[in-house]
């Protein structure tokens, strides 16, 4: 390290022999006879160690202290002064002065002076470099922490996001970023379920409120319409201050984990609303039995027509149940024939027509007139399109806003398909219902939904080579377009 200083004094002969005797000690001197001049070289030079008379015309010592304390607070002052001049030296210590010496200058007490000024000097150039050492060792060690922890989000096997306070995805990794796309700036369920508003119990703002990690499970859509069964794992992230500023989310796929254990799962929520389906059904043909055997021994002909439509419609619904029931247990293999269309077709309206009547909804049939033949297997491809049928009327019964509802079943034929078209002006479905409604046990009636008949009924017209597409908003009711093909699935006439 270069030793430089800056001698100060306003008599020459002092001046030069001060600054042979420091040169022969080792030191690069840089001379100024007034305090003027030293300012103008200490400002361009930036000398550590200055040596200065206190007593000098324009800036005195004391006055070039301030002045250079003021340009670099380090800077280690040694004042020389007269024997007469020690309140003045005593005044240059409150001006953070290192150290004074008396004229005549000793030159082991000035040795001793400058020695003690430089090793302050190099103890704080060694603190600095040792700071800075430490300083870059910090950032290289964080900057390479940073890349890890940035690599094991980016490939960790799960969604991961970070949000905000209002939920916005602040950060996400690639595994996100490929299935629901780059959703910065928008808020979680949004992007996951297509919400206006945040889902009910939400994990993240639990964890905003209390600090603890939450869990979850919920049904996601991703940015092609899949849906996955995700288990969401939430956990506060934290400023220096202990503030929560951000919540991060991972979500693990676990659709796969679900589809295998919904057979057991569900087994029992299964079987205790088929048993109670089956028991009201059950009630209802007895009371049908019964009024046939009044009408029987009273020879009464309208109460013996009236109980066997009770039976039959009682046995049109135990069945369909009953089909419902196979279908989610077992696929079952097509049994195809060759129908007429308007014939097959006027046989399913027939099954819906007293549950539109007795809703006091009108059905309107739009068939046409010349729609040819199709192969199916009749009994699967109508209970698929009755299970539709059946929750439009359903949609328009829950819809108190009009006076009069109607339900519009149109069938055309086409060149290679038949469409069923299936059209209400009931309640309606906003997009999150309309994404799960073919999911399993999904259900908007509640207790009065089991949660099988859609998903059964997509899985009828699947297996039949067949297509549902829906359209649907709040409030404007909903169309279903069933497109069958007029070759039964596998080539069968």
């Amino acid at each position: 390290m270069e030793k430089r200083l800056l001698l100060v004094d306003d008599e020459d002969d002092i001046r030069e022999i001060l600054s042979i005797y420091l040169a022969d000690l080792g030191y690069d001197v840089l001379a100024a006879e007034d305090g003027v001049k030293a300012l103008t070289l200490f400002r361009d030079e930036r000398p550590p160690l200055v040596i200065t008379d206190i007593k000098m015309p324009g800036i005195d010592g004391i006055e070039l202290l301030r002045e250079i304390k003021q340009l670099e607070p380090d800077a280690e002052v040694i004042m020389i002064t007269g024997h007469g001049d020690l309140d003045l030296a005593i005044k240059s210590l409150k001006y953070e002065a290192t150290d004074f010496i008396t004229k005549p200058i000793n030159h082991d007490l000035l040795d001793v002076a400058i020695d003690r000024a430089w090793e302050k000097i190099t103890m704080r150039r060694q603190i600095r470099d040792h700071t800075e050492n430490l300083h870059r060792l910090v950032q290289e060690e964080l900057r390479a922490t940073r890349h890890k922890f940035h690599q094991l989000f980016e490939a960790a096997p799960c969604y991961i996001t970070v949000q905000d306070r209002d939920l916005r995805i602040t950060e996400s990794n690639r595994l996100f970023k490929s299935h629901f796309g780059d959703r910065s700036g928008v808020s979680c369920h949004v992007a996951y379920k297509h919400r206006k508003t945040p889902c009910d119990d939400c994990p993240v703002l639990k964890t905003f409120e209390d600090g603890m990690t939450h869990r979850s499970e919920t049904v996601v859509t991703d940015q092609d319409g899949r849906q996955y069964n995700v288990l969401i794992t939430t956990s506060p992230i934290r400023d220096a201050g202990g503030r929560i500023t951000h919540v991060m989310e991972m979500s693990v796929d676990i659709t796969q984990i679900r589809q295998l254990q919904d057979q057991l799962t569900n087994l029992g929520l299964l079987i205790s609303s088929v048993s109670h389906g089956v028991k009201g059904l059950l009630t209802g043909m007895d009371g049908g039995i019964y009024m046939l055997r009044s009408g029987l021994r009273k020879e009464d002909t309208a109460l013996m027509e009236e109980g066997m439509d009770i039976i039959r419609q009682m046995g049109r619904r135990l069945r369909k149940q009953v089909l419902d029931i196979l279908y989610y247990a077992k696929t079952r293999e097509l049994q195809p024939q060759e129908v007429e269309v308007l014939a097959f077709a006027e046989g399913v309206a027939r099954v819906v027509d007293p549950k539109a009547a007795g809703a006091g909804v009108e059905f309107v049939r739009m068939f046409d007139p010349s729609p040819g033949k199709m192969a199916v297997d009749p009994d699967v491809a109508a209970a698929a399109l009755v299970n539709i049928l059946e929750n439009a009327v359903e949609a328009c019964s829950e819809d108190s806003s009009k006076a009069d509802h109607q339900v519009v079943f149109t069938v055309k034929g086409e060149a290679d398909t038949v469409l069923f078209e299936i059209q209400d002006d009931g309640v309606g479905m906003e997009r999150e219902t309309r994404e799960k409604m073919f999911t399993l046990f999904f259900s908007n009636k509640g207790s009065k939904g089991t949660g099988l008949g859609l998903f059964i009924a997509h899985k009828m017209v699947d297996q039949h080579g067949g297509e549902i597409t829906v359209d649907s908003a709040p409030g404007e009711g909903s169309r279903f377009r069933i497109r069958l093909p007029r070759v039964a699935s596998g080539g069968k006439p």
